[in-house]
């Protein structure tokens, strides 16, 4: 029997991607006129962005799509740049491409099967 206190309506969804968006402008702000100049730069950064949006997609498709790893995946590979100096994104992107779709040529069958079955 499947619990429908788990189900997220798309009301709840758009109010959660709401708040995220709207604590991002208020970090923004702050780092802007200097009234947080503690954050970090890479916080507010598109490829920060990029991850939020991937899992916020993941958990709405309770991570069955390979779509929201692959936006987290991205967002991680420019995000190293920025965090671990002397990392260049573009030395970083074809590994990462090769073991995403390493991992999804080994897991990803099994996973959506799985799925499939248990819906």
């Amino acid at each position: 029997m499947k619990s429908e206190n788990n189900i997220q309506t798309p009301r709840q969804g758009k109010a959660t991607t709401g708040i995220i968006f709207l604590l991002l402008g208020v970090f923004m702000l702050a780092k802007t006129t200097g009234l947080a100049a503690d954050i970090p730069d890479w916080i507010i950064s598109w490829p920060m962005l990029l991850i939020i949006i991937g899992v916020l997609s993941g958990i709405n498709h309770k991570f069955r799509r390979p779509g929201a790893y692959f936006m987290i995946a991205i967002g991680g590979v420019f995000l190293a740049e920025r965090i671990i100096p002397g990392v260049q994104s573009h030395d970083l992107i074809f590994p990462v491409i090769l073991l995403a779709l390493g991992l999804h040529l080994i897991f990803g069958k099994k996973l959506c099967n799985k799925a499939a079955v248990h819906n």
